[in-house]
Order: structure tokens, then C-alpha cells, then sequence
């Protein structure tokens, strides 16, 4: 029986002593980057997480591996419980509270962006944009980038309206108004007509 207590207090011991490791010894910074893409520093997160009282549940929820060969296991194991493109974006995209730059976490953001972002998309987006603009500001974020692009004054090839559009503006305003409502406030033509005539 004292042989039994003994050896339990040894195995208690050990645990103790295990639980107090240096932060250097954690595993979890110890690992390879599972995502060689994709960069992730714990550290900055474990700050973050423990200033504002969120466990690390909250980004890796360790839900059960069904897989049934012991090797395709241990290889799903490694990223199954990673965290979600969601689960990321609920801070970095949705409510903002951390840094939405996506240069921060993808090394090549190229590699995330959909399909038919191709060589030529900037010039051919409109449709796209005013068909889902949730769509679009899933990455775009703020309403600034739009702006930056079609209200440029130094790249004419970035403007919205080619060279010459002031002369022939009046005959596509008057087909389709509601287009020019997509970027001008109300009182735009008004304003501007003001001052110039009509």
C-alpha cells in the first residue's frame, strides 16, 4: 500500500513539474507551419486571446477525425483542427477587431483571390460589382477601395469614364440614370451643371 502512494505521488510529481514548463517548451509553437502559404504567429494571437479572455477553443475547436486508417488519421489530424477561413475572418474581416490586411497571414494573396480575377478583371469588374456587392466586400473591404480607383485624377485608364466622356455623358445619363447613381449622390448633375450650364 505505501509502495502504491509512493508511486502515485512520484506520477503527481511529474505532472506537476511537466505543467510548469518554460513558454519556449509549448508544443504548439514547436511545430512546422502546416500551411506553408498561409502565415499564422501564435505567439501574437496568444496575447491577444488572453487580453481579451478567449480560450484557444475559440479557434480550434477539435472536433472528432472519422477516418478510420490509422495513417490518413494522423496525416487529417494535423490541419483538421486548424483554423477555419471563417473563423479567421471573424476578427480580421467582419467586426475588424484585428488588423484586415491580407498581406499580414497569405504571402501571395494571388493565390486566394476567385477564379476570374484574371490579368483583365480590373477592367472588366463593373458587372460583377453591381450585381453582389456583398460579394465583392468579402475581401474588399471598405468602400475606399472603389474610390481610389474611379475617382483617380492622375491615370486616365483607371477612371470609370474614358477621354472625352464630358461631351457625350448627357445621351447615356439620359438612358440609364440609375447607372450614374451607382457612384454620383443625387445632386451631382445638378451641382456641376450649375456652374457650367446645361
Amino acid at each position: 500500500m505505501r509502495r502504491l502512494l509512493v508511486i502515485l505521488l512520484a506520477c503527481f510529481c511529474v505532472q506537476l513539474g511537466a505543467a510548469e514548463k518554460p513558454e519556449q517548451e509549448r508544443w504548439w509553437e514547436k511545430r512546422s507551419q502546416q500551411k506553408p502559404d498561409l502565415y499564422f504567429p501564435h505567439k501574437a494571437h496568444d496575447e491577444v486571446m488572453k487580453t481579451s479572455g478567449v480560450s484557444c477553443l475559440a479557434c480550434h475547436p477539435f472536433k472528432g477525425i472519422e477516418e478510420t486508417n490509422p495513417e490518413r488519421a494522423a496525416a487529417l489530424a494535423l490541419v483538421a483542427n486548424e483554423p477555419l477561413k471563417a473563423i479567421c475572418h471573424s476578427c480580421h474581416v467582419e467586426d475588424r477587431s484585428a488588423p484586415a490586411q491580407c498581406r499580414l497571414c497569405h504571402s501571395d494573396p494571388k493565390k486566394i483571390w476567385p477564379r476570374n480575377h484574371d490579368f483583365d478583371y480590373v477592367r472588366l469588374h463593373g458587372p460583377d460589382a453591381t450585381r453582389d456587392e456583398k460579394a465583392c466586400q468579402s475581401c474588399h473591404l471598405d468602400l475606399k477601395d472603389c474610390i481610389d480607383c474611379h475617382f483617380r485624377r492622375d491615370a486616365a485608364t483607371r477612371r470609370k469614364h474614358g477621354p472625352g466622356y464630358r461631351l457625350s455623358h448627357g445621351l447615356e445619363a439620359r438612358m440609364d440614370p440609375a447607372q450614374c447613381g451607382s457612384c454620383h449622390n443625387p445632386s451631382y448633375c445638378f451641382d456641376c451643371h450649375r456652374e457650367i450650364g446645361p
